[in-house]
């Protein structure tokens, strides 16, 4: 077991969340602190000499959708 020191703000916000989940302010900050652990990083890699970042779970870009917000606001 270890101790680890979180600001009072942190912690109500952790308490609430648990309660929510109707879990203990244990079991919800072990898994919460383990899904962030095991969770994939953020990579950057370059491809063409151009910077690419890999973010996790995040939602691919739909061209068409850019294309047509490009198209509404008139660029």
């Amino acid at each position: 077991m270890t101790t680890v020191l979180i600001s009072d703000e942190l912690g109500n916000k952790a308490r609430q969340a648990a309660a929510a989940q109707g879990k203990s302010l244990d079991q919800f900050v072990s898994e919460t602190l383990q899904g962030a652990i095991d969770q994939p990083a953020v990579r950057l890699e370059f491809r063409n000499g151009l910077p690419v970042v890999h973010i996790p779970f995040a939602q691919p870009i739909d061209p068409l959708v850019v294309r047509n917000l490009i198209e509404e606001e008139g660029f």
